[in-house]
């Protein structure tokens, strides 16, 4: 039986505890709730949406949140985040969730800066929130009663139902599309010969790694490789997926250096394949072309070269900036802002047309690596070595791709590249990366 007394007691007991948070952290707080009528606010459903939108806030805020606090009460389950990240900002996230996830409407997410005021939508010249059934607003719909409790929850029930058969459909391309990134990135240090890359013959440039760190390194990626996948998965906007999967790379880089014992074998793997796998399982999710993968990760990665801003003003610069400063040379930065265009513009076609007139895939990627060296500003050359032997890299390459265009690949000659750019420490890691990346697509190619 329905308590309103208690009902009104428990709302004043949450308003305190809220209260004691913001008082104890002084940083704002995000308050999430079920959207549901009637009296039974703790029944499955409800309770399953709660949890189903607490994560997609855990995911989205992750290190920024300071404490979690949950209440069982006749109000049906409650979470209360504790976050150090601008009110307003967090209020701007509750509104994309409310508006765009698939229990979006199915949940109230308020948000209190850290002075305990209320954000509303009209603090952003946002609208009312729409009745689930009808396009009115909401609170008109519930103070005329215009619909039943009944008719409200088999509307909730219908989309949570929908929102299972999302999930199943996310697992299985995030199955897919992560085990062929997997075999993409063991495939890329498998091939032979690599030109001062670690190979299962070689060490190559290396000193600290060799085929069986890679091996380790790859499959400690595993769990990184399908959260990207299942992130891109999903009816939120690419930004706030883009800050979603920086801090599963964040995690996943520690997962590699444990792997490997400190060992930095693919940092800039985890960036590259991250992005690509989270944009392509967006443009599966969103029903878009293959072509248009390259769209979404250019569209993520717009402002991906402000990181460059105020430069100069800093003391301590990293190696990527100070090959900007010096060089003008973005590195990957700049590759994923044109959406990877040397891989959907021209590597793919190099690996595919090659494995079509040999059969070969190593030979395949072989050639591909070898096209990618002859265009790439390889960082990676650039963090031993300079420009000058970048440019003489890159003109080498050059001449390989024009010589065996259209003629089978001289494994003698290449060797002895192979064996000149290992005693010289030179390691063409920013074109291996891309190998994999385009491996990775091309073997997607056909699902769109």
């Amino acid at each position: 039986m329905f308590n309103l007394e208690e009902f009104l007691l428990m709302r004043e007991k949450r308003v305190e505890i809220q209260n004691s948070i913001i008082n104890k952290f002084k940083k704002p707080i995000l308050v999430l709730r079920a959207n549901y009528p009637g009296e039974d606010k703790n029944n499955f459903i409800p309770k399953s949406i709660v949890e189903v939108i607490k994560k997609e806030i855990t995911e989205i805020f992750n290190s920024d949140i300071l404490i979690v606090e949950k209440i069982s009460s006749i109000e049906g389950p409650t979470y209360i985040f504790s976050i150090d990240y601008p009110g307003i900002e967090i209020k701007k996230i509750a509104m994309v969730i409310e508006d765009n996830h698939t229990l979006g409407r199915c949940v109230d997410i308020d948000v209190f800066d850290e002075t305990g005021y209320p954000f509303s939508r009209s603090d952003f010249g946002g609208e009312k929130r729409k009745c689930l059934i009808c396009e009115n607003m909401a609170f008109v719909c519930g103070r005329t009663g215009a619909h039943s409790h009944k008719q409200i929850q088999n509307v909730i029930q219908e989309k949570y139902e929908q929102y299972l058969d999302i999930v199943e459909t996310q697992e299985s391309i995030s199955n897919t599309f992560s085990n062929n990134a997997l075999k993409s990135i063991v495939l890329e240090v498998s091939s032979s010969p690599s030109f001062g890359l670690v190979s299962p013959l070689t060490k190559g440039a290396h000193k600290d790694m060799d085929f069986f760190t890679f091996l380790d390194s790859s499959f400690a990626l595993t769990p990184y490789l399908k959260s990207v996948s299942k992130a891109g998965y999903s009816p939120l906007p690419i930004d706030l997926i883009f800050k979603k999967i920086r801090y599963m790379g964040k995690v996943s880089e520690q997962e590699m250096f444990l792997a490997t014992n400190n060992v930095n074998t693919h940092k800039g793997m985890i960036f590259l394949i991250g992005i690509t796998l989270a944009m392509a399982s967006k443009a599966k999710f969103e029903n878009l072309s293959f072509r248009d993968i390259s769209n979404l990760i250019s569209e993520m990665c717009k402002d991906i070269l402000k990181d460059f801003d105020n430069i100069r003003s800093k003391s301590n610069l990293t190696h990527g900036e100070k090959l900007f400063l010096n060089h003008g040379i973005v590195g990957v930065r700049g590759i994923v802002k044109k959406g990877l265009d040397i891989i959907f513009d021209e590597a793919i076609d190099v690996f595919e047309n090659s494995l079509l007139k040999e059969n070969d895939i190593n030979a395949s990627m072989v050639r591909t690596l070898i096209f990618l060296m002859s265009s790439l500003e390889d960082t990676t050359i650039l963090h031993r070595h300079d420009i000058h032997v970048l440019n003489n890299v890159k003109l080498e390459a050059m001449e390989l791709h024009s010589m065996f265009e259209n003629s089978p690949l001289d494994i003698s000659l290449l060797k002895e590249i192979e064996n000149k750019y290992s005693k010289e420490r030179i390691s063409p890691g920013g074109a291996a990366d891309l190998l994999a990346v385009t491996i990775f697509l091309q073997s997607i190619k056909n699902m769109f």
